[in-house]
Formats: structure tokens, sequence, C-alpha cells
């Protein structure tokens, strides 16, 4: 006699496996561009920051002395 447990071939998927087959094209997509946007972002206000002139008020001075960034 044999077991039916036996015969039966057992497939089972874990949570992971099953997120990685309903993933849904679109969403990707949009994803990708909002990460792109957010890079795109962070790299427009560092060169923003890094472009904006520096005014150091010097102990005793007329007029304060400004540092700018040469490139």
């Amino acid at each position: 006699m044999t077991n039916p447990a036996q015969t039966k071939p057992v497939h089972e998927e874990t949570t992971y496996q099953m997120l990685v087959e309903s993933e849904e094209k679109e969403r990707g997509l949009m994803e990708t561009f909002i990460y792109l946007l957010l890079v795109l972002a962070t790299v427009s206000a560092i060169w923003q920051f890094g472009h904006q002139p520096i005014t150091l008020a010097a102990v005793g001075a007329a007029d304060p002395q400004k540092i700018v960034a040469f490139m």
C-alpha cells in the first residue's frame, strides 16, 4: 500500500516567490521613474548648494569677505 502523501508532489512557495511572481510591470516602471526623480532632485540640490557663495563676517572688518567656488 502506498501513502497518498508520497505519491503527490508537494509544491510549496515562499512568500518572497509569490511576491516576485505577482509583481506588476506598470508598478515597476512607476517606481523606477520616482527613483530617477529623487536622484535628480538630490543631485540638483547638491549642485545648487555647491555654487552658492558663502559670506563670512570677519571680526572688526568693514565689509564681509565672500568665498566663491570656481570650476
